[in-house]
């Protein structure tokens, strides 16, 4: 059928040469394909080299080649690794690249596409949006800016909100989620109202159990659902909020430019006509509105699309985005053309780990196997390797016994380092410190990757405190770690001493420079200069308080009624020689 196999290809290149299953991925026709990854399996390593047989076979330019996955990191690897077998297939003459015609000018055909899901949606509502009545101009909302007008819109909603009990801060965060989940979902407010309105009065009808309390859980889950239809409203009046503000975040840019591709036939042609093979990275990851975009531009047409989809639903890690395994599993039928579902191929050969941790690894993932998912298979040559169970009672204990194990692979004996790196992962974020300090504790150098890690270290969290002290002075929490860490080394008796300073400032509205806001302060004077006073006279008896008990003169809104503060006692420190009340 073509010129160049797989195998003459990675010989060429001086590359290992393919296994069967990569082979039959890479040599691929144009029809629609699955390709079901196993972990540790070389998917980016098969994509990459199916790029370069299509390539060298004459069946696309390599500026026809769209490449789609989730994080910029696996874009920069992707597109890392077709740009370095594309120059070597040059050098080794099996493909000519078109040549510079003087200009300077980008050479046609040299460059693929290799781009994250939500900058590809970005990149079509930016070129198409004006074809559906959308400004192409819009403003993109970072995560704090979308709070900032989902507050709005619950501040000035005024309808009812009888079901909700919740506060103001758990209603924000639940709108940005209900929004977010209907645009991945591509559903709009009153959709999903009707859809709840239906099981609630589906709920309700149900006969009474037998027992105390038998309905207990029914009854719980129908206030969540109660307090869900409640919120669709402010969800509605938010959504209108973004638009009136030309506005758009990650999900509604997903959400529009699948609206788009479903509603104007000529997106997809525009997009078949540029792209002719189109790559698609962890498939068990995608959005209902990301299969409606992708079935939308590159299925049917009269000239079909080379389009293979990767994934693996036993390593879907985006829920929290709309993302289904489902979506997978439905390739097949969605993407069917008229030889019928699109093929499904295997690539079970796992390269990352010896055979005794890939059976325990298959006996695990057993019971949630899913369709077209095979057991992986230890490479050619691969140890037998082994698999270390401990059950200990707490996570210090965990965290000693781990660091131990590692420290006994990191050096020899004689106390020479043996081991390049080692990975530890954890179940949750809280149990990073214990093992960060017991890998410290036996002197192995500790780096926590991401935001989380940066956070966790002791300098840039107390940034983070200083600044939202800055930002907000009521926060004695990040205000204790400034006064007890290396610069300040206050102890519990001083911090003690402090607070009941500050108890006492708060007990004297009346006296001269009291901090701002209350009776006796200087607008924009801080209080700093300490002034002795004498003791209050004590409280008035019974009869000049009032029926609800509280004194004359004190503000009769508790809401209102500032409170001790940690800020109070630094501004204005206790004179030399005082003493707090017992």
């Amino acid at each position: 059928m073509t010129g160049h196999s797989a195998v003459d290809i990675a010989t060429a290149l001086d590359q290992p040469v393919p296994t069967t299953e990569q082979q039959a991925v890479i040599e691929s026709g144009r029809r629609p394909l699955l390709v079901v990854a196993g972990a540790g399996s070389g998917k980016t390593e098969t994509m990459a080299a199916r790029v370069v047989w299509l390539v060298a076979n004459g069946l696309v330019e390599p500026d026809q080649v769209l490449g789609l996955t989730f994080t910029r990191k696996a874009a920069a690897e992707l597109s890392q690794r077709i740009g370095q077998r594309l120059r070597a297939l040059a050098r080794t003459g099996l493909w000519t690249p078109p040549t510079d015609d003087g200009t300077g000018a980008e050479v046609l055909g040299g460059t693929p596409t290799v781009s994250t899901y939500h900058a590809y949606a970005g990149r079509l509502v930016r070129e198409h949006a004006l074809r559906v009545g959308i400004e192409p101009e819009f403003r993109m909302l970072t995560e704090a800016g979308a709070w900032q007008l989902a507050a709005e819109a619950v501040s000035r909603y005024d309808g009812p909100m009888d079901e909700v009990s919740k506060a103001e801060s758990t209603v924000i965060d639940a709108v940005m989620s209900l929004a977010g989940e209907m645009a991945e979902h591509v559903r709009v407010p009153h959709e999903v109202a009707q859809h709840l309105d239906a099981v609630i009065a589906r709920w309700e009808a149900l006969p009474d159990g037998e027992g105390r309390g038998a309905l207990a859980g029914v009854v719980a889950a129908l206030a969540v659902l109660r307090e869900r239809r409640a919120a669709l409203p402010v969800v509605q009046h938010y959504l209108d909020l973004k638009r009136e503000r030309e506005s758009l975040d990650f999900a509604d840019q997903m959400a529009v430019a699948a609206g788009l591709s479903r509603s104007v036939p000529e997106v997809g042609s525009v997009e078949r006509s540029r792209f002719r093979a189109v790559l698609l990275d962890e498939f068990q990851d995608t959005s209902e509105a990301q299969l409606s975009l992708l079935h939308s531009l590159f299925h049917g047409g009269d000239d079909p699309v080379a389009l293979t989809a990767v994934g693996d639903p036993n390593q879907s890690i985006y829920g929290w985005r709309g993302a289904s395994a489902t979506t997978l599993a439905r390739f097949p039928d969605e993407f069917a053309d008229a030889a019928g579902p699109a093929a499904v191929l295997p690539l079970s050969t796992s390269w990352r780990n010896d055979a005794l941790i890939l059976e325990a690894a298959n006996v695990t993932a057993g019971p949630l196997a899913a369709d077209h998912v095979r057991p992986l298979r230890p490479r050619p040559g691969a140890g037998r390797g082994t698999v270390a169970v401990a059950r200990l009672d707490s996570i210090a204990d965990e965290a000693a016994h781990l660091a131990d194990w590692i420290a006994a692979g990191w050096r020899s004996p004689s106390g020479r380092r043996t081991s390049a790196s080692a990975a530890v992962l954890c179940r949750r974020r809280s149990h990073f410190p214990f093992v960060i300090d017991a890998l410290r504790a036996r002197g192995l150098p500790v780096e926590v990757v991401g935001l989380g890690g940066l956070l966790m270290t002791p300098e840039i969290g107390d940034l983070v405190a200083t600044l939202s002290v800055v930002q907000d002075p009521s926060r004695g929490d990040q205000l204790m770690r400034l006064l007890t860490g290396p610069v300040v080394r206050l102890g519990t008796a001083d911090l003690d001493a402090l607070w009941a300073w500050a108890r006492e400032l708060h007990d004297r509205p009346w006296r001269p420079g009291a901090t701002p806001g209350r009776p006796g302060a200087t607008p924009g004077r801080p209080a700093t200069i300490p002034i002795e006073i004498e003791e209050p006279a004590p409280a008035p008896a019974a009869e000049d308080t009032g029926s609800a008990g509280v004194r004359h003169g004190d503000d009769l809104a508790p809401d209102s009624a500032d409170v001790a503060s940690l800020v109070d006692a630094l501004g204005e420190l206790p004179r030399p020689g005082w003493v707090g009340r017992g």
